[in-house]
């Protein structure tokens, strides 16, 4: 039992104007706030974090919608993809304690600083707001393997999307953004169903402080976005990430 679960307001509200800003999914933050300091068992954890962030990518989806910049049929396209590897991800999940889930984790964060940095797209390129679907197929197989990720650590798939889209497909930074949310927002709602249908438990007070919070950040998040120069954007993306998966490996010895 959490005694202090109103920490998850203020934190709903900072991680979700973090995430939504920038495409990451708010898994790679919430996941070490309970691990860490709220001690949460791994398994509630996963379940805790993907049913704050359906919340909260909802609310972001909201945004990114009424800015019309979201490509709609990229993003079915792979949340159809991504839904079967969501359930092997979830099943994975009950299987990890607690130092393993940790040092994934933290190991993924870091391989996704490096391949954003490895995206080398220019930044005079303003970028496409919609792709042809043709062209996103070749990367079907990366999504799938990315949702068995998100079933598994409720880390989104948006930390390996929005470098596809931007610096493979050549989208531009806020359509790929706002795109990624949606595809994590869908993948959220799976997981979920995917955790709580094997008997997954969350630590509800949490969540019901959480919300509010995620609400509030999510519609912040994206106002953020279209004042933000891109260059910043991609150093704050990669800043955050390579922050986040030294203290995650860190953690797990």
């Amino acid at each position: 039992m959490i005694t202090e679960p109103w920490i998850a307001l203020p934190a709903g509200i900072i991680i979700a104007t973090v995430v939504s800003s920038i495409g990451l999914g708010g898994g790679v933050l919430w996941m070490p706030l309970f691990l860490i300091l709220l001690k949460m068992a791994p398994g509630t954890a996963v379940v805790t974090s993907l049913l704050i962030q359906t919340a909260g990518m909802g609310s972001s989806s909201y945004a990114y919608a009424r800015q019309k910049c979201v490509d709609p049929k990229l993003a079915m396209f792979f949340l159809i993809i991504a839904l079967p590897g969501l359930v092997v991800g979830a099943k994975f999940a009950h299987r990890l304690n607690q130092a393993q889930m940790e040092m994934i984790l933290g190991l993924l964060v870091m391989a996704t600083a490096l391949w954003f940095v490895s995206s080398n797209q220019k930044y005079a390129v303003k970028g496409r707001v919609r792709i042809e679907l043709r062209k996103s197929c070749r990367y079907a197989w990366l999504v799938a393997l990315m949702a068995v990720g998100s079933g598994m650590l409720s880390v989104s798939m948006g930390e390996w999307l929005v470098p596809i889209m931007r610096g493979k497909l050549a989208m531009r930074m806020q359509s790929a953004i706002g795109t990624s949310i949606i595809i994590i927002f869908g993948t959220c709602i799976g997981g979920s169903a995917a955790h709580l249908l094997m008997g997954g438990r969350a630590e509800l007070a949490v969540v019901l402080w959480a919300v509010p919070g995620v609400i509030i950040g999510g519609q912040i998040g994206p106002r953020i976005t279209s004042r933000i120069n891109e260059r910043l954007l991609k150093e704050i993306f990669i800043f955050l990430l390579t922050l986040l998966g030294i203290h995650l490996i860190y953690n797990a010895y």
